[in-house]
């Protein structure tokens, strides 16, 4: 589903661009006013953090099967076994990781980018003959089958909370870490990764605090655990969290390929510049938002 959103995508941006590249307004075309040009640039942005992130998950589940099947069917003393028992060890939980945020991002964004799409058509992406008004139409189920978003987003939210709550320390000591990469890391680039995976790493320890504080308060024992009722304040903000970690996912994979390809930094920097604003605001709604909705709810049970 997921990369079938980004081929809806792409073909959003293209059908996008080509109008825009052709229709004249005020003394241009409409791809060189600024706002049309920061809507192309962002669905492109969009599109290439999703195709990392894709080939990241694609790779992950790759890796975790081949693994298994080498197993099966090679002689356990085979030299390739090390490898295979590596890869089932570490692979099947990456890719599980990493694939209902790929399925949460690229579905919504195929239908921000093809809504877009139709916008910058104007009354033309309205009518059938331009193809805009299709491919909207067709991305609308994208959020739905094979899991909606809000499903995804639970189980990212569940995935990243629980294993923070069996390694308490663990988790800190990466948080620290990330803290000061943010300050004294060693370029501007690795400084601005390390703030949108402290901003993510934040928003979770802001999630926990205050599950373990209404749990305290209502009289609970911590060592008794209900996450229907007592994952709250988790369950409202699982989607704000889930863009947190796309972010910090798609960076991580950028830098990755940067890394190796040194072309591929414009890629990165280019999501950078979008990610850092949008880390920020995110943060600050799950750290401001949500305690009158949830205290209607509790009255209300």
């Amino acid at each position: 589903v997921a990369f079938e959103a980004i081929g809806l995508s792409e073909a959003a941006l293209r059908l996008a661009k080509e109008y825009a590249e052709t229709r004249p307004s005020m003394g241009k075309t409409i791809d060189k006013h600024e706002m049309i040009a920061d809507l192309l640039d962002e669905m492109e942005v969009d599109i290439i953090g999703l195709r990392a992130l894709a080939m990241s998950a694609g790779e992950n589940e790759e890796l975790a099967r081949r693994g298994a099947l080498a197993l099966a069917t090679l002689p356990s003393d085979h030299p390739h076994c090390t490898w295979a028992r590596e890869a089932v060890k570490t692979r099947p939980k990456r890719s599980r990781q990493v694939t209902p945020l790929l399925k949460y991002a690229a579905a919504e964004k195929a239908v921000e980018i093809a809504r877009r799409c139709v916008q910058i058509h104007g009354g033309a992406g309205y009518m059938r003959e331009f193809g805009a008004e299709k491919l909207l139409r067709d991305s609308l189920i994208l959020p739905i089958y094979e899991g909606t978003s809000q499903i995804q987003c639970l189980m990212a939210m569940k995935d990243n909370l629980l294993p923070v709550m069996g390694q308490p320390f663990r988790f800190l000591g990466g948080y620290l870490l990330s803290c000061w990469r943010s300050i004294f890391g060693l370029s501007r680039r690795s400084r601005g990764i390390a703030t949108v995976r402290r901003r993510s790493e934040a928003a979770i320890i802001n999630l926990i605090r205050r599950i373990v504080s209404a749990k305290l308060v209502s009289g609970g024992k911590l060592s008794n655990w209900d996450p229907k009722t007592d994952f709250a304040p988790a369950l409202l903000h699982a989607e704000r969290l889930t863009k947190l970690l796309v972010d910090r996912e798609i960076l991580d994979c950028l830098a990755r390929q940067a890394a190796r390809h040194p072309g591929r930094g414009e890629a990165l920097d280019r999501s950078l510049e979008r990610a850092l604003p949008r880390s920020r605001a995110l943060l600050y709604e799950i750290r401001t938002t949500g305690f009158r909705l949830l205290a209607s709810l509790r009255t209300a049970a």
